[in-house]
């Protein structure tokens, strides 16, 4: 299949590991130039771009704080002076809070994920637009969670937080279709990720992973595919979706 990502730029945040880094080696695999940010891990955001240059692609890994306007505007802006254009935007970046009882939950640790996720997403995505305008193409995906439809005590805040998202994409959807711009969301299961397969047992993730349909977790490859599908030019037709990436589950 040819995706047409063939010169074109990709964005990628929270590119350092898991879905992120899949993403980007995909579309750097397809010919795109595709920026990387991270947050504080800069080793294995390197290890990211030292992989796609090996492998004959091209990239950069930029340091950005979803909650530091100021470092999303000079991120945009070396995007800009360097490529004068930007084709794909995949909002990746995760901010897991607090878990906590709603009558435990505190104020502050509440707001900051929805600061973090929402207002990020939001400064992320408006400096972005502009170049794409230009461009008159574009693609934004925003990456979610399933538990956004399924539910989880204690996490309010992350999935209110990520549930915004749903809403953001599909107004974008409506109102960007008219300048070549798509925006969809892709909604993982928990994914056979370097950070899941360190922080549970082994044991319990093979459990879980009997209640797939599929017998498996899913993994960043997986999910990646689809980001690449949606981000390219052989979505023509793909607008204002929410798609699962679960197996069936």
């Amino acid at each position: 299949m040819d995706y047409g990502l063939q010169g074109k730029v990709a964005f990628i945040t929270g590119g350092s590991r898991g879905i992120g880094r899949a993403a980007a080696r995909k579309f750097a695999a397809e010919g795109a130039h595709v920026y990387i940010t991270y947050l504080s891990n800069r080793d294995e955001a390197e290890r990211t771009i030292g992989d796609i240059r090996a492998s004959g692609g091209s990239g950069e890994a930029l340091p950005l704080s979803l909650n530091d306007e100021q470092s999303i505007l000079e991120a945009i802006d070396r995007v800009k002076k360097e490529k004068n254009r930007l084709d794909v935007l995949v909002n990746n970046a995760v901010f897991w809070g607090q878990e906590a009882a709603i009558e435990e939950s505190a104020n502050e640790a509440w707001f900051s994920v929805i600061d973090q996720t929402v207002k990020g997403t939001y400064r992320m995505t408006k400096a972005a637009v502009p170049l794409m305008k230009q461009g008159g193409w574009g693609r934004l995906i925003h990456v979610s969670t399933s538990l956004v439809h399924d539910g989880k005590p204690n996490e309010t805040a992350n999935l209110t937080a990520k549930a915004a998202l749903h809403g953001f994409s599909r107004t974008l959807a409506v109102e960007l279709a008219a300048n070549g711009i798509y925006s969809n969301v892709v909604i993982p299961e928990l994914t056979r990720s370097e950070w899941v397969t360190h922080a549970f047992p082994p044991q319990m993730l093979e459990e879980y992973a009997r209640s797939f349909p599929t017998g498996r977790l899913g993994t960043p490859d997986d999910v990646a595919n689809l980001i690449l599908y949606l981000g390219s030019a052989a979505n023509s037709f793909v607008n204002g979706e929410e798609i699962r990436v679960t197996g069936g589950k």
